[in-house]
């Protein structure tokens, strides 16, 4: 199985994992997987193999899933088509291209070392590391911070689910999620805090994830930022990541279909 479908098969099952929290949407086309999040005001809809949504168009996709609100549709594959002025709400999309990393599963192990880094494992470390994310990202809409938009209670007990946080001086100052779908490990939402960057915490956590996972090949889409970060541990660009942001107009709530 290549990167990119690694990447999105396992993106599909960390977002349905998480129901009721998550909402899957009922009736999508095979190969699309959409998911409501109303504790965000937000969805999510990820192609999750080629050609699944032909060559359409990223908006006509969101309106024929039914989804409303803050909307990013993940297409790992370059199967959309987004043409400015003639797209479904076209006045209000933006098109982020990011390399889809792999790390192959047997390789070396990751240089560094995860001093200071814990497995979180209870609500107060979670409440730190979704800080961390939500403030260190950074994620603008989920601002200013509350507890449990971002990482619910669920991802403690989900199978498959691990929450890293580093310590600087005692606090809380870099985090990462990752997913184990039994196929391939996905790293999601690492950061660290403005005033904890450039001190290795990146890649401490980094280390501790994917030395807990030596026999999966691991995916992540990356940041311009991260690049040189993960490609220094193994992983390397395999694909072109298109995320399409649609913003609803502001009298526009979540999905209502379920």
């Amino acid at each position: 199985m290549d990167g990119a479908s690694l990447y999105a098969g396992n993106a599909a099952a960390m977002w349905a994992s998480l129901a009721p929290w998550s909402r899957p949407v009922r009736g999508t086309a095979p190969g699309v997987m959409a998911v409501d999040i109303p504790a965000q005001r937000a969805g999510r809809i990820i192609l999750r193999w080629r050609g699944a949504a032909g060559s359409g168009q990223p908006g006509a996709l969101v309106k024929a899933v039914g989804l409303h609100g803050r909307v990013v549709v993940e297409d790992s594959f370059g199967d959309l088509v987004f043409r400015q002025g003639r797209d479904l709400r076209a006045g209000n999309v933006t098109v982020d291209r990011m390399p889809l990393m792999l790390r192959p599963a047997g390789g070396a192990a990751p240089p560094g070392n995860d001093a200071g880094v814990v497995l979180v494992t209870d609500q107060e470390a979670l409440v730190q590391a979704e800080r961390v994310i939500v403030d260190g990202f950074p994620r603008p809409a989920l601002q200013p911070y509350r507890p449990g938009r971002m990482l619910p209670p669920w991802v403690l007990t989900t199978p498959g689910w691990r929450t890293w946080l580093a310590y600087r001086d005692g606090r809380p100052a870099a985090a990462c999620c990752t997913y184990d779908d039994g196929t391939a490990l996905g790293v999601y939402w690492l950061a660290a805090l403005p005033q904890h960057r450039s001190a290795g915490l990146g890649r401490a956590v980094m280390h501790a994830a994917l030395t807990a996972s030596p026999g999966r090949p691991a995916v992540l889409v990356a940041t311009a930022v991260g690049v040189p970060l993960y490609s220094s541990l193994g992983f390397a660009a395999v694909a072109e990541a298109v995320w399409y942001r649609i913003q609803a107009p502001p009298d526009q709530g979540t999905n209502l279909r379920r």
